[in-house]
């Protein structure tokens, strides 16, 4: 996209996160940051609010 492109030319790694070495993820705290975030109270208000919404269809994506 040449609206990103200059962007793109001057990123450098780890620009967008932490880079991880490929199979080098801690599933422990993998588990617990998983957790934290369904327990966060946003998290509950769209549990409860995606429960009424029970005559949605879904949205196709392509791909």
């Amino acid at each position: 996209m040449p609206l990103l492109k200059p962007f793109m030319a001057e990123l450098q790694p780890g620009d967008l996160g932490k880079a991880i070495p490929e199979g080098a993820v801690d599933n422990a705290q993998l588990r617990d940051v998983n957790e934290a975030i369904r327990s966060h109270a946003i998290e509950q208000v769209g549990k409860k609010l995606r429960g009424y919404m029970t005559d949605m269809k879904r949205i196709a994506v392509a791909g």
